[in-house]
Protein backbone atom coordinates (compact mmCIF):
# COMPACT_ATOMS: atom_id res chain seq x y z
CA UNK A 1 0.00 0.00 0.00
CA UNK A 2 2.87 2.37 0.80
CA UNK A 3 4.48 1.62 -2.58
CA UNK A 4 1.12 2.22 -4.25
CA UNK A 5 0.73 5.66 -2.65
CA UNK A 6 4.37 6.61 -3.33
CA UNK A 7 4.10 5.79 -7.04
CA UNK A 8 0.89 7.76 -7.39
CA UNK A 9 2.46 10.76 -5.67
CA UNK A 10 5.61 10.56 -7.82
CA UNK A 11 3.61 10.46 -11.08
CA UNK A 12 1.34 13.34 -10.00
CA UNK A 13 4.35 15.37 -8.85
CA UNK A 14 6.34 14.70 -12.03
CA UNK A 15 3.33 15.47 -14.22
CA UNK A 16 2.87 18.69 -12.27
CA UNK A 17 6.47 19.70 -13.02
CA UNK A 18 5.91 18.97 -16.73
CA UNK A 19 2.80 21.16 -16.64
CA UNK A 20 4.79 23.98 -15.04
CA UNK A 21 7.50 23.60 -17.70
CA UNK A 22 5.02 23.78 -20.56
CA UNK A 23 3.10 26.73 -19.09
CA UNK A 24 6.33 28.60 -18.31
CA UNK A 25 7.61 28.38 -21.90
CA UNK A 26 4.16 29.27 -23.25
CA UNK A 27 4.16 32.30 -20.97
CA UNK A 28 7.61 33.16 -22.29
CA UNK A 29 6.37 33.16 -25.90
CA UNK A 30 3.45 35.40 -25.05
CA UNK A 31 5.54 37.84 -23.00
CA UNK A 32 8.67 37.78 -25.17
CA UNK A 33 10.90 36.37 -22.42
CA UNK A 34 13.89 34.89 -24.28
CA UNK A 35 15.28 33.44 -21.07
CA UNK A 36 12.18 31.31 -20.52
CA UNK A 37 12.13 30.19 -24.15
CA UNK A 38 15.87 29.55 -24.69
CA UNK A 39 17.47 29.62 -21.22
CA UNK A 40 20.60 30.92 -22.97
CA UNK A 41 20.70 33.11 -26.14
CA UNK A 42 22.99 30.56 -27.81
CA UNK A 43 20.65 27.65 -27.10
CA UNK A 44 17.78 26.38 -29.20
CA UNK A 45 14.33 27.70 -28.21
CA UNK A 46 11.60 25.37 -27.09
CA UNK A 47 8.97 25.72 -29.78
CA UNK A 48 5.43 26.72 -28.86
CA UNK A 49 4.02 23.40 -30.07
CA UNK A 50 6.55 21.60 -27.88
CA UNK A 51 5.28 23.46 -24.81
CA UNK A 52 1.74 22.50 -25.82
CA UNK A 53 2.87 18.88 -26.10
CA UNK A 54 4.30 18.91 -22.60
CA UNK A 55 1.12 20.45 -21.22
CA UNK A 56 -0.90 17.73 -22.94
CA UNK A 57 1.42 14.94 -21.74
CA UNK A 58 1.23 16.21 -18.16
CA UNK A 59 -2.58 16.40 -18.22
CA UNK A 60 -2.76 12.92 -19.76
CA UNK A 61 -0.53 11.48 -17.02
CA UNK A 62 -2.58 13.15 -14.31
CA UNK A 63 -5.78 11.87 -15.90
CA UNK A 64 -4.45 8.33 -16.27
CA UNK A 65 -3.15 8.40 -12.72
CA UNK A 66 -6.55 9.47 -11.36
CA UNK A 67 -8.90 7.18 -13.34
CA UNK A 68 -9.71 9.66 -16.13
CA UNK A 69 -8.69 7.32 -18.94
CA UNK A 70 -10.65 9.08 -21.70
CA UNK A 71 -8.72 12.30 -21.14
CA UNK A 72 -5.45 10.38 -21.44
CA UNK A 73 -6.72 8.55 -24.52
CA UNK A 74 -7.70 11.71 -26.42
CA UNK A 75 -4.53 13.58 -25.49
CA UNK A 76 -2.48 10.54 -26.50
CA UNK A 77 -4.09 10.67 -29.96
CA UNK A 78 -3.28 14.39 -30.23
CA UNK A 79 0.36 13.80 -29.25
CA UNK A 80 0.71 11.07 -31.87
CA UNK A 81 -0.78 13.39 -34.49
CA UNK A 82 1.44 16.28 -33.43
CA UNK A 83 4.60 14.20 -33.56
CA UNK A 84 3.58 12.25 -36.66
CA UNK A 85 2.60 15.28 -38.74
CA UNK A 86 5.77 17.12 -37.77
CA UNK A 87 7.93 14.13 -38.74
CA UNK A 88 6.05 13.81 -42.02
CA UNK A 89 6.83 17.46 -42.76
CA UNK A 90 10.52 16.82 -42.03
CA UNK A 91 10.72 13.65 -44.12
CA UNK A 92 8.64 14.69 -47.13
CA UNK A 93 9.53 18.38 -47.09
CA UNK A 94 5.92 19.47 -46.99
CA UNK A 95 4.19 22.05 -44.85
CA UNK A 96 0.91 21.32 -43.07
CA UNK A 97 0.95 24.81 -41.51
CA UNK A 98 0.83 23.45 -37.96
CA UNK A 99 4.18 24.93 -36.82
CA UNK A 100 2.86 28.43 -36.28
CA UNK A 101 -0.80 27.58 -35.89
CA UNK A 102 -0.99 29.14 -32.41
CA UNK A 103 2.03 31.44 -32.27
CA UNK A 104 4.09 33.51 -34.73
CA UNK A 105 7.67 32.56 -33.85
CA UNK A 106 10.24 35.31 -33.51
CA UNK A 107 13.17 33.20 -32.26
CA UNK A 108 14.65 30.90 -34.90
CA UNK A 109 18.04 29.91 -33.47
CA UNK A 110 19.04 26.54 -35.01
CA UNK A 111 15.54 26.18 -36.41
CA UNK A 112 14.96 24.83 -39.92
CA UNK A 113 11.45 26.25 -40.12
CA UNK A 114 10.00 28.85 -37.75
CA UNK A 115 8.00 27.10 -35.06
CA UNK A 116 8.85 23.59 -36.23
CA UNK A 117 9.95 21.27 -33.47
CA UNK A 118 13.01 19.04 -33.82
CA UNK A 119 12.56 15.60 -35.40
CA UNK A 120 13.80 13.88 -32.23
CA UNK A 121 11.26 15.97 -30.29
CA UNK A 122 8.49 14.89 -32.65
CA UNK A 123 9.59 11.25 -32.36
CA UNK A 124 9.60 11.48 -28.55
CA UNK A 125 6.06 12.89 -28.59
CA UNK A 126 4.97 10.03 -30.85
CA UNK A 127 6.45 7.49 -28.42
CA UNK A 128 4.80 9.26 -25.47
CA UNK A 129 1.43 9.44 -27.23
CA UNK A 130 1.46 5.76 -28.19
CA UNK A 131 2.45 4.80 -24.64
CA UNK A 132 -0.46 6.82 -23.25
CA UNK A 133 -2.84 5.29 -25.79
CA UNK A 134 -1.79 1.77 -24.88
CA UNK A 135 -2.16 2.34 -21.15
CA UNK A 136 -5.49 4.19 -21.46
CA UNK A 137 -7.51 1.28 -22.83
CA UNK A 138 -9.75 -0.81 -20.59
CA UNK A 139 -8.80 -4.33 -19.52
CA UNK A 140 -5.12 -3.62 -20.00
CA UNK A 141 -2.81 -6.67 -19.95
CA UNK A 142 0.86 -7.24 -19.22
CA UNK A 143 1.88 -6.96 -22.88
CA UNK A 144 0.41 -3.47 -23.02
CA UNK A 145 2.31 -2.56 -19.86
CA UNK A 146 5.47 -3.79 -21.57
CA UNK A 147 4.80 -1.59 -24.63
CA UNK A 148 4.12 1.39 -22.37
CA UNK A 149 7.34 0.86 -20.41
CA UNK A 150 9.50 0.33 -23.51
CA UNK A 151 8.13 3.46 -25.19
CA UNK A 152 8.67 5.38 -21.97
CA UNK A 153 12.28 4.17 -21.93
CA UNK A 154 12.75 5.27 -25.57
CA UNK A 155 11.33 8.70 -24.75
CA UNK A 156 13.64 9.03 -21.77
CA UNK A 157 16.57 7.84 -23.89
CA UNK A 158 16.01 10.51 -26.57
CA UNK A 159 15.84 13.20 -23.90
CA UNK A 160 18.93 11.86 -22.11
CA UNK A 161 21.02 11.84 -25.32
CA UNK A 162 20.11 15.44 -26.08
CA UNK A 163 20.88 16.47 -22.50
CA UNK A 164 24.26 14.74 -22.61
CA UNK A 165 24.93 16.49 -25.92
CA UNK A 166 24.47 19.86 -24.24
CA UNK A 167 26.72 18.82 -21.36
CA UNK A 168 29.49 17.55 -23.67
CA UNK A 169 28.97 20.24 -26.34
CA UNK A 170 28.27 17.61 -29.02
CA UNK A 171 25.75 19.37 -31.25
CA UNK A 172 24.84 16.26 -33.24
CA UNK A 173 23.50 14.65 -30.03
CA UNK A 174 20.59 17.08 -29.80
CA UNK A 175 20.26 17.99 -33.48
CA UNK A 176 19.86 15.83 -36.55
CA UNK A 177 21.59 17.34 -39.55
CA UNK A 178 20.44 20.82 -40.50
CA UNK A 179 16.98 20.29 -39.03
CA UNK A 180 15.67 22.00 -35.91
CA UNK A 181 17.55 20.98 -32.78
CA UNK A 182 16.04 19.90 -29.46
CA UNK A 183 16.10 22.58 -26.76
CA UNK A 184 17.87 21.98 -23.46
CA UNK A 185 14.75 22.17 -21.33
CA UNK A 186 12.93 20.03 -23.90
CA UNK A 187 15.49 17.27 -23.27
CA UNK A 188 14.89 17.55 -19.52
CA UNK A 189 11.14 17.42 -20.14
CA UNK A 190 11.40 14.20 -22.12
CA UNK A 191 13.62 12.60 -19.49
CA UNK A 192 10.90 13.34 -16.96
CA UNK A 193 8.10 12.26 -19.34
CA UNK A 194 9.74 8.89 -20.05
CA UNK A 195 10.32 8.24 -16.38
CA UNK A 196 6.72 9.15 -15.50
CA UNK A 197 5.41 6.80 -18.20
CA UNK A 198 7.41 3.90 -16.76
CA UNK A 199 6.28 4.71 -13.22
CA UNK A 200 2.68 5.01 -14.39
CA UNK A 201 2.82 1.54 -15.94
CA UNK A 202 4.07 0.18 -12.62
CA UNK A 203 1.36 2.08 -10.72
CA UNK A 204 -1.41 0.77 -12.97
CA UNK A 205 -0.18 -2.80 -12.56
CA UNK A 206 -0.40 -2.44 -8.78
CA UNK A 207 -3.80 -0.78 -9.07
CA UNK A 208 -5.36 -3.77 -10.82
CA UNK A 209 -3.26 -6.23 -8.81
CA UNK A 210 -1.32 -7.56 -11.79
CA UNK A 211 2.27 -8.32 -10.93
CA UNK A 212 4.82 -7.20 -13.49
CA UNK A 213 7.42 -9.87 -14.32
CA UNK A 214 10.86 -9.09 -12.92
CA UNK A 215 12.20 -8.91 -16.49
CA UNK A 216 10.26 -5.69 -17.15
CA UNK A 217 12.66 -3.40 -15.31
CA UNK A 218 15.86 -4.94 -16.76
CA UNK A 219 14.30 -4.83 -20.24
CA UNK A 220 13.44 -1.15 -19.74
CA UNK A 221 17.04 -0.44 -18.71
CA UNK A 222 18.38 -2.27 -21.77
CA UNK A 223 16.10 -0.23 -24.06
CA UNK A 224 17.13 2.99 -22.30
CA UNK A 225 20.83 2.09 -22.32
CA UNK A 226 20.92 1.05 -25.98
CA UNK A 227 18.90 4.11 -27.02
CA UNK A 228 21.40 6.40 -25.32
CA UNK A 229 24.38 4.38 -26.59
CA UNK A 230 23.28 4.21 -30.22
CA UNK A 231 22.20 7.85 -30.34
CA UNK A 232 25.50 9.02 -28.81
CA UNK A 233 27.44 6.84 -31.22
CA UNK A 234 25.45 8.26 -34.11
CA UNK A 235 26.05 11.80 -32.85
CA UNK A 236 29.82 11.32 -32.54
CA UNK A 237 30.00 9.56 -35.88
CA UNK A 238 28.06 12.37 -37.56
CA UNK A 239 30.41 14.87 -35.95
CA UNK A 240 33.37 12.96 -37.39
CA UNK A 241 31.82 12.99 -40.89
CA UNK A 242 31.16 16.72 -40.59
CA UNK A 243 34.82 17.42 -39.74
CA UNK A 244 36.01 15.18 -42.56
CA UNK A 245 33.63 16.76 -45.09
CA UNK A 246 34.32 20.35 -44.15
CA UNK A 247 38.03 20.25 -43.40
CA UNK A 248 39.14 17.16 -45.28
CA UNK A 249 40.62 15.66 -42.12
CA UNK A 250 40.30 11.90 -41.82
CA UNK A 251 40.42 10.66 -38.24
CA UNK A 252 39.68 7.41 -36.51
CA UNK A 253 37.07 8.19 -33.90
CA UNK A 254 37.74 5.47 -31.35
CA UNK A 255 35.52 7.31 -28.86
CA UNK A 256 32.41 6.62 -30.95
CA UNK A 257 33.25 2.94 -31.35
CA UNK A 258 34.15 2.73 -27.68
CA UNK A 259 30.83 4.24 -26.62
CA UNK A 260 28.97 1.80 -28.88
CA UNK A 261 30.80 -1.27 -27.57
CA UNK A 262 31.17 -0.41 -23.90
CA UNK A 263 27.77 1.32 -23.73
CA UNK A 264 26.09 -1.82 -25.03
CA UNK A 265 28.04 -4.07 -22.68
CA UNK A 266 27.38 -1.75 -19.75
CA UNK A 267 23.64 -1.67 -20.53
CA UNK A 268 23.49 -5.46 -20.59
CA UNK A 269 25.51 -5.79 -17.36
CA UNK A 270 23.33 -3.23 -15.58
CA UNK A 271 20.19 -5.04 -16.75
CA UNK A 272 21.57 -8.39 -15.53
CA UNK A 273 22.53 -6.85 -12.18
CA UNK A 274 19.07 -5.33 -11.76
CA UNK A 275 17.44 -8.62 -12.76
CA UNK A 276 19.52 -10.51 -10.18
CA UNK A 277 18.72 -7.89 -7.53
CA UNK A 278 15.00 -8.02 -8.37
CA UNK A 279 15.03 -11.81 -8.31
CA UNK A 280 16.82 -11.82 -4.96
CA UNK A 281 14.35 -9.28 -3.58
CA UNK A 282 11.42 -11.36 -4.83
CA UNK A 283 12.86 -14.49 -3.23
CA UNK A 284 13.47 -12.57 -0.01
CA UNK A 285 9.86 -11.35 -0.01
CA UNK A 286 8.65 -14.90 -0.64
CA UNK A 287 10.81 -16.13 2.24
CA UNK A 288 9.44 -13.44 4.56
CA UNK A 289 5.90 -14.31 3.53
CA UNK A 290 6.57 -17.99 4.18
CA UNK A 291 8.07 -17.14 7.58
CA UNK A 292 5.03 -15.03 8.44
CA UNK A 293 2.71 -17.86 7.40
CA UNK A 294 4.71 -20.38 9.44
CA UNK A 295 4.66 -18.06 12.45
CA UNK A 296 0.90 -17.57 12.12
CA UNK A 297 0.42 -21.32 11.77
CA UNK A 298 2.58 -21.99 14.83
CA UNK A 299 0.59 -19.45 16.81
CA UNK A 300 -2.61 -21.10 15.63
CA UNK A 301 -1.31 -24.53 16.58
CA UNK A 302 -0.19 -23.23 19.98
CA UNK A 303 -3.62 -21.70 20.49
CA UNK A 304 -5.28 -24.99 19.56
CA UNK A 305 -3.04 -26.86 21.98
CA UNK A 306 -4.69 -24.94 24.81
CA UNK A 307 -8.25 -25.62 23.62
CA UNK A 308 -10.37 -28.69 23.93
CA UNK A 309 -11.04 -30.07 20.47
CA UNK A 310 -14.66 -31.05 21.14
CA UNK A 311 -16.04 -28.18 23.20
CA UNK A 312 -13.62 -25.46 21.99
CA UNK A 313 -13.14 -24.13 25.52
CA UNK A 314 -9.78 -24.22 27.35
CA UNK A 315 -8.46 -27.70 28.08
CA UNK A 316 -6.84 -29.14 31.19
CA UNK A 317 -3.39 -27.97 30.14
CA UNK A 318 -4.61 -24.39 29.88
CA UNK A 319 -6.44 -24.74 33.20
CA UNK A 320 -3.31 -25.99 34.99
CA UNK A 321 -1.37 -22.93 33.85
CA UNK A 322 -4.17 -20.55 34.84
CA UNK A 323 -4.82 -21.98 38.31
CA UNK A 324 -1.11 -22.01 39.12
CA UNK A 325 -0.86 -18.35 38.12
CA UNK A 326 -4.03 -17.27 39.96
CA UNK A 327 -3.10 -19.17 43.10
CA UNK A 328 0.19 -17.26 43.30
CA UNK A 329 -1.55 -13.97 42.66
CA UNK A 330 -4.25 -14.64 45.26
CA UNK A 331 -1.61 -15.51 47.84
CA UNK A 332 0.43 -12.34 47.14
CA UNK A 333 -2.59 -10.03 47.34
CA UNK A 334 -4.47 -11.97 50.00
CA UNK A 335 -7.50 -12.36 47.73
CA UNK A 336 -10.06 -15.09 47.78
CA UNK A 337 -9.96 -17.74 45.06
CA UNK A 338 -12.88 -20.00 44.09
CA UNK A 339 -12.75 -23.25 42.16
CA UNK A 340 -15.86 -25.10 41.00
CA UNK A 341 -15.88 -28.64 39.63
CA UNK A 342 -18.83 -29.88 37.57
CA UNK A 343 -19.77 -33.38 36.51
CA UNK A 344 -22.58 -34.34 34.12
CA UNK A 345 -24.95 -36.64 36.01
CA UNK A 346 -25.30 -40.20 34.69
CA UNK A 347 -23.41 -39.33 31.55
CA UNK A 348 -22.32 -42.93 30.92
CA UNK A 349 -25.97 -43.96 30.74
CA UNK A 350 -26.64 -41.05 28.38
CA UNK A 351 -23.80 -42.14 26.10
CA UNK A 352 -24.84 -45.78 26.16
CA UNK A 353 -28.44 -45.11 25.23
CA UNK A 354 -28.29 -42.02 23.01
CA UNK A 355 -24.97 -42.73 21.29
CA UNK A 356 -21.60 -41.03 21.31
CA UNK A 357 -22.59 -38.38 18.75
CA UNK A 358 -25.47 -37.26 20.96
CA UNK A 359 -23.08 -37.43 23.93
CA UNK A 360 -20.65 -35.09 22.17
CA UNK A 361 -23.44 -32.64 21.43
CA UNK A 362 -24.55 -32.79 25.04
CA UNK A 363 -21.02 -31.99 26.29
CA UNK A 364 -20.77 -29.07 23.85
CA UNK A 365 -24.03 -27.56 25.14
CA UNK A 366 -23.02 -28.02 28.78
CA UNK A 367 -19.56 -26.56 28.11
CA UNK A 368 -21.12 -23.54 26.42
CA UNK A 369 -23.41 -22.93 29.42
CA UNK A 370 -20.52 -23.17 31.90
CA UNK A 371 -18.26 -21.01 29.70
CA UNK A 372 -20.91 -18.28 29.75
CA UNK A 373 -20.31 -17.95 33.49
CA UNK A 374 -16.70 -16.83 32.91
CA UNK A 375 -17.63 -13.17 32.64
CA UNK A 376 -14.34 -11.52 33.56
CA UNK A 377 -10.99 -11.74 31.76
CA UNK A 378 -9.47 -13.59 34.69
CA UNK A 379 -12.30 -16.13 34.92
CA UNK A 380 -11.81 -19.43 33.14
CA UNK A 381 -14.06 -22.33 32.24
CA UNK A 382 -12.27 -25.49 31.09
CA UNK A 383 -12.91 -29.12 30.30
CA UNK A 384 -11.11 -31.08 33.01
CA UNK A 385 -11.61 -34.48 31.46
CA UNK A 386 -14.43 -36.67 30.13
CA UNK A 387 -17.69 -35.20 31.38
CA UNK A 388 -15.96 -33.07 34.08
CA UNK A 389 -15.60 -29.30 33.83
CA UNK A 390 -14.03 -26.67 36.05
CA UNK A 391 -14.72 -22.96 36.58
CA UNK A 392 -11.94 -20.83 38.05
CA UNK A 393 -13.05 -17.56 39.68
CA UNK A 394 -10.23 -15.31 40.97
CA UNK A 395 -11.19 -12.80 43.67
CA UNK A 396 -14.50 -14.59 44.26
CA UNK A 397 -15.55 -15.65 47.77
CA UNK A 398 -17.81 -18.52 48.77
CA UNK A 399 -21.00 -16.48 48.43
CA UNK A 400 -20.05 -15.37 44.93
CA UNK A 401 -19.22 -18.92 43.91
CA UNK A 402 -22.50 -20.33 45.27
CA UNK A 403 -24.48 -17.71 43.39
CA UNK A 404 -22.68 -18.50 40.13
CA UNK A 405 -23.10 -22.25 40.59
CA UNK A 406 -26.82 -21.82 41.21
CA UNK A 407 -27.14 -19.83 37.98
CA UNK A 408 -25.07 -22.42 36.10
CA UNK A 409 -27.13 -25.40 37.27
CA UNK A 410 -30.34 -23.62 36.31
CA UNK A 411 -28.94 -22.66 32.89
CA UNK A 412 -28.05 -26.29 32.16
CA UNK A 413 -31.42 -27.53 33.39
CA UNK A 414 -33.15 -24.94 31.18
CA UNK A 415 -31.44 -26.48 28.14
CA UNK A 416 -33.90 -29.37 28.65
CA UNK A 417 -31.64 -31.95 27.06
CA UNK A 418 -33.69 -35.16 27.34
CA UNK A 419 -32.16 -37.85 29.59
CA UNK A 420 -34.65 -40.64 30.17
CA UNK A 421 -32.03 -42.76 31.92
CA UNK A 422 -31.09 -40.25 34.61
CA UNK A 423 -32.21 -40.94 38.16
CA UNK A 424 -32.00 -37.25 39.05
CA UNK A 425 -34.17 -35.62 36.37
CA UNK A 426 -35.78 -36.33 33.00
CA UNK A 427 -33.27 -33.85 31.61
CA UNK A 428 -29.48 -33.58 31.70
CA UNK A 429 -28.25 -32.10 34.99
CA UNK A 430 -24.86 -31.51 36.60
CA UNK A 431 -23.48 -31.78 40.12
CA UNK A 432 -20.91 -29.34 41.45
CA UNK A 433 -18.36 -29.01 44.21
CA UNK A 434 -17.03 -25.63 45.37
CA UNK A 435 -13.74 -24.71 46.99
CA UNK A 436 -13.32 -21.11 48.10
CA UNK A 437 -10.43 -19.83 50.20
CA UNK A 438 -7.78 -17.20 50.75
CA UNK A 439 -4.62 -19.19 49.92
CA UNK A 440 -1.90 -19.55 52.51
CA UNK A 441 1.78 -20.17 51.95
CA UNK A 442 1.35 -23.93 52.13
CA UNK A 443 -1.77 -24.04 49.90
CA UNK A 444 -1.21 -25.95 46.67
CA UNK A 445 -3.17 -26.43 43.46
CA UNK A 446 -3.80 -30.05 44.42
CA UNK A 447 -5.34 -28.88 47.68
CA UNK A 448 -7.87 -26.72 45.83
CA UNK A 449 -8.73 -29.49 43.37
CA UNK A 450 -9.05 -32.08 46.12
CA UNK A 451 -11.42 -29.88 48.15
CA UNK A 452 -13.56 -29.08 45.10
CA UNK A 453 -13.62 -32.78 44.22
CA UNK A 454 -14.76 -33.62 47.75
CA UNK A 455 -17.60 -31.14 47.36
CA UNK A 456 -18.53 -32.75 44.05
CA UNK A 457 -18.52 -36.22 45.61
CA UNK A 458 -20.74 -34.94 48.41
CA UNK A 459 -23.19 -33.43 45.89
CA UNK A 460 -23.45 -36.77 44.12
CA UNK A 461 -24.08 -38.49 47.43
CA UNK A 462 -26.99 -36.16 48.08
CA UNK A 463 -28.79 -37.21 44.93
CA UNK A 464 -27.02 -35.10 42.29
CA UNK A 465 -28.29 -32.06 40.40
CA UNK A 466 -27.04 -29.94 43.30
CA UNK A 467 -23.81 -28.46 44.68
CA UNK A 468 -21.85 -28.64 47.90
CA UNK A 469 -19.51 -25.86 48.97
CA UNK A 470 -16.48 -26.44 51.16
CA UNK A 471 -14.74 -23.38 52.53
CA UNK A 472 -11.10 -23.62 53.48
Amino acid sequence: MRKYISLRFCVNFGAGLLLVLGLTVMFGWYTGSHQLIQINPQFVPMQFNTSLGFIGASLALIGLNNQYRKISLYIGILLVLLGGLTLTQQILGVNFYIDELFMKHYIVTDTSQPGRMAPNTALAFMFSGISLLVMSVKNINLNQYLVGIVLGALTMGLGSVAFLGYLSNVETAYGWGKLTKMALHTSVGFMATGLMLMLEARYLSLQIKQKLPILFLPLSLIVLGFTITICLWQALYSSQLYVMTRYGITTSNFVAEGILIFGGIFSILIAIAVWLAARSYEQLQALRLAQAEILALNQRLESLSYLDGLTEIPNRRSFNIAIDRELGRAYRHKHSLALIMFDVDYFKSYNDHYGHLAGDQCLQMVAHAINNMAKRKTDMAARYGGEEFVLLLPEANLTDAEKIVGITLKAIADLKIPHAYSQASPYVTVSAGICACIPQYETTVNDLIQIADQGLYAAKSRGRACFVAISS
